[in-house]
């Protein structure tokens, strides 16, 4: 009677604490995994949300400079443009008023004004 009842609580016991090990064991490597899991999926998420915001500022410093950039050339382009047409047109209306004061001065047909001036 003794030895059995003996070995009844030194079974007792020894699946107590190898139950109690076995669920502390199992917690553990239950909290490190998760913990790993979160941890990859926070910095997954950090990292895709830092390069989706990193892309869209250099899209948008890149966008400007090219904006600025071809506004500047196309300003430069028709001021050149614009001014080259109005120093044609000036040059071309001084000319003629010149002629045709010449003209006047001289006393000169119109006819033969333009065969003096060719020449």
């Amino acid at each position: 009677a003794t030895t059995s009842a003996l070995d009844s609580a030194t079974s007792s016991a020894l699946h107590t604490a190898t139950t109690s090990a076995l669920d502390s064991a199992t917690s553990s490597a239950l909290h490190t995994a998760t913990t790993s899991a979160l941890d990859s999926a926070t910095t997954s998420a950090l990292d895709s949300a830092t390069t989706s915001a990193l892309n869209s500022a250099t899209t948008s410093a890149l966008h400007s400079v090219s904006t600025s950039a071809l506004d500047s050339a196309t300003t430069s382009a028709l001021h050149s443009a614009t001014s080259s047409a109005l120093n044609s047109a000036t040059t071309s209306a001084i000319h003629h008023a010149t002629t045709t004061a010449a003209v006047i001065v001289s006393g000169t047909p119109s006819s033969s004004s333009s065969s003096s001036s060719s020449s």
